[in-house]
């Protein structure tokens, strides 16, 4: 008796559950390499292609590209015409028009929000409460990735798609920022501090949807990402030259901190 044929089609699955693993493996590649440049481990400027990310992390090619594309196009790696890719740098001059867009985008999130949405409390109530055990284990990378989830979801709630995409990239270099915050002397300090500065705001953000005020929510939202603005410019304005200790014996002539270089 000649083997059965298969019906047409019935080939299907394999298929799918191939294209199933590789998004799987690719996925795995995003989350790893995305963590590696957000906790500073890849530097800002560091120059990768497929075969670094391979080298480096064990991905598979087919993994490194797709990965590598979805990283550029999320805005955490550049690619420069005829010079290679790089992780994006944490440039000084790009930090005006980053708070810019992220604070604008913050208020569409809070305007657009829609507060009624079945389940959209308990879901930012249950980021919550792992943003808060992340904070209680001073795990950095998986505080500013609970941080990211509370907000991210905030914007899939606005159900408008541009608003999300938008909000979402900026959430990512928003983590790297924040990351370089609890790097820092001062921040690793003042981890708990701006911690349970964070944990009241978005306890009122939870209320304010939970009331349905908008109004309330786009202030509070305000509020939080100047907050924000200023915990960044504390850091990376923070100068320890002028308590620099000197030679015994040295004689130097003491200028006031605000004295202009030139």
């Amino acid at each position: 008796m000649a083997p059965e044929r298969a019906p047409p089609g019935s080939r299907a699955s394999p298929s799918r559950g191939a294209k199933r693993a590789r998004r799987s493996l690719t996925d795995g590649a995003v989350e790893i390499i995305r963590d590696r440049i957000l906790d500073l481990t890849l530097a800002p400027g560091t120059r990768i292609d497929d075969r670094f990310l391979m080298e480096r992390f064990g991905t598979g090619r087919t993994p490194a590209r797709e990965a590598f594309n979805r990283l550029a196009a999320e805005g955490l790696i550049i690619i420069q015409r005829n010079r290679g890719a790089f992780v994006r740098p944490l440039d000084i001059a790009q930090l005006r028009p980053f708070f810019d867009a992220y604070a604008a985008s913050e208020r569409l999130v809070g305007f657009f929000c829609r507060t009624g949405e079945a389940g959209l409390v308990e879901a930012l109530r249950g980021i919550e409460r792992d943003y808060e055990a992340a904070l209680a284990g001073s795990d950095l990378l998986e505080v500013t990735r609970m941080n990211a989830a509370f907000h991210g979801r905030l914007a899939a709630a606005t159900g408008n798609e541009y608003v999300h995409e938008f909000a979402t990239r900026l959430y990512n270099h928003a983590r790297r920022l924040s990351y370089l915050t609890y790097l820092s002397g001062e921040g690793r300090d003042d981890l708990r501090r701006m911690g349970q500065r964070i944990v009241s705001d978005h306890e009122e953000v939870i209320c304010a949807i939970a009331s349905g005020d908008n109004g309330a929510l786009v202030e509070i939202l305000t509020r939080h990402a100047a907050f924000f603005h200023e915990r960044i410019i504390r850091t990376v304005g923070v100068v320890r030259g002028f308590d620099a200790p000197l030679p015994a014996g040295s004689k130097v002539v003491s200028q006031p901190r605000d004295a202009a270089a030139g």
